[in-house]
């Protein structure tokens, strides 16, 4: 499939995944009635909403609620907490058709709304003092050290004392922001970021212990932006999961914008081999399915939370080496075959399309023409019941020359026309070695 035809086939994709028209209308009510009821000065939407990267449903919002200036021998939000608590209960005006249910936690106030008892979406609003500003000369933040959970349900669980210092960290909200914005001016970005969410959400529905974070993959996929404007949608989607095993490796390389003493993926560190694997083998599927897609495909199959385990330790694919499968009709296709021989290398006859082989023959592989200046990677794929299944990828030739006919079931050979690290042109030949034919 060519790249442009793939990239239509992501940014339909994406356009689907982002909040809907009633769910931005609700979430522009609700954080507009925060501001008349604190003052739209002391209000700051933070999290992926402002930064345009959310996915629908939207379930959690997050406001900071500036206190003022971080004073060092006065930090207990305690008692406005309370007061907050007393205010929004007695003068919030609910713009919405929701029930509403208010309650103080030990570092906020969360607004939850209701639909027949079920929440539909919760707003927590964060005690934030101003604390310095960041290189874009915005305000950076004191906010409670337990804000960096990203789960309401799960920050109401964890105790944190108002009154203690270490409580506290820095933050810089609006730097995330920022950068947001500069790299979202390349429109790929979001749809990149909102295409490996919807993965990564689907991939933990499938199985609660294989967690990545959403402003982790954020992270990643900016940073690759900020090195190269010009990415599309496809190369960032591209990089980050053929990149994906070694992040996972390597936790503690994003340092947090605000503490330099913190890193947003430190989490890794507590994922065991087994999960990592997990994710590894979902990935597999997800980039196996950008390497077979076309036109006729539902590209809605790249989220599904699938996993390829590999057959063998040798089975590999472009994509092992950063190389995309895009064909390119432009330049022309190509074909393989082979000449098949006898152990003594005596010449029987040429290799038929229909790829009916006798046992215990040799192949000799080649290419009928060429195509442009091309390298060629070739690759042999036995049945996956042999008992080498084998799947190695190498330069020039097969891994073999000649190849032998030895295991029953249906294999094949595909050759690869490499332009930089792309796959512009390939050829496929199956090979079919059954009962019938090995007893010639």
């Amino acid at each position: 499939m060519t790249k442009d035809s793939l990239n239509a086939k992501l940014r339909d994709l994406a356009r689907g995944l982002s909040p809907k028209t009633g769910e931005r209308n609700r979430i522009g009510k609700i954080y507009d009635s925060f501001n008349d009821l604190f003052g739209i000065n002391n209000c700051i939407q933070i999290g992926s909403y402002p930064r345009y990267t959310s996915i629908s449903p939207v379930h959690d919002l997050d406001i900071l609620y500036v206190m003022g200036d971080w004073n060092e021998s006065s930090h207990n939000p305690g008692a406005v907490l309370n007061e907050l608590l007393k205010l929004i209960e007695k003068n919030y005006k609910n713009p919405t058709d929701l029930e509403i249910e208010v309650s103080i936690q030990s570092h906020s106030v969360t607004v939850a709304y209701l639909s027949s008892g079920n929440e539909v979406v919760s707003v927590d609003i964060v005690p934030a003092y101003i604390f310095g500003k960041n290189e874009f000369q915005d305000c950076t933040y004191k906010v409670p050290e337990v804000i960096k959970e990203k789960r309401h349900s799960i920050r109401k669980s964890m105790a944190w004392k108002a009154d203690s210092k270490d409580g506290w960290i820095k933050s810089d909200p609006r730097g995330y922001i920022k950068i947001a914005t500069l790299v979202g001016e390349n429109k790929d970005f979001r749809k990149a970021v909102k295409i490996v969410k919807k993965w990564k959400e689907n991939l933990k529905d499938s199985d609660e212990d294989l967690k990545l974070k959403s402003f982790h993959i954020e992270q990643v996929i900016a940073r690759e932006f900020l090195k190269n404007s010009d990415l599309t949608l496809f190369d960032a989607i591209f990089y980050f999961f053929t990149r994906l095993p070694e992040i996972l490796e390597n936790p503690y390389q994003i340092q947090d914008r605000a503490n330099g003493d913190k890193f947003i993926d430190d989490y890794l560190a507590d994922l065991t081999e087994e999960q990592k694997e997990k994710i590894v083998q979902a990935r597999d599927h997800a980039l196996i399915f950008l390497e077979e897609v076309n036109d006729t495909s539902d590209i809605n199959a790249l989220l599904l939370p699938n996993f390829y385990e590999r057959h063998s330790s040798s089975e590999k694919y472009l994509f092992d080496f950063q190389i995309s499968m895009l064909i390119n009709p432009a330049y022309g296709g190509f074909k393989i075959t082979a000449e098949i021989t006898d152990k003594n290398g005596n010449y029987v006859r040429d290799l038929t399309s229909g790829g009916i082989v006798e046992a215990g023959r040799y192949l000799k592989f080649k290419r009928l023409n060429r195509v442009g200046d091309c390298s060629y990677k070739w690759k042999v794929k036995n049945d996956n019941s042999s008992t080498e299944p084998r799947g190695d990828i190498t330069n020039g030739n097969t891994k073999n020359v000649p190849e032998h006919t030895r295991y029953l079931g249906w294999h094949y050979i595909e050759c690869y026309a490499i332009e930089g690290s792309t796959c512009v042109a390939r050829s496929k030949q199956f090979i079919i070695l059954n009962r019938e034919n090995s007893k010639k």
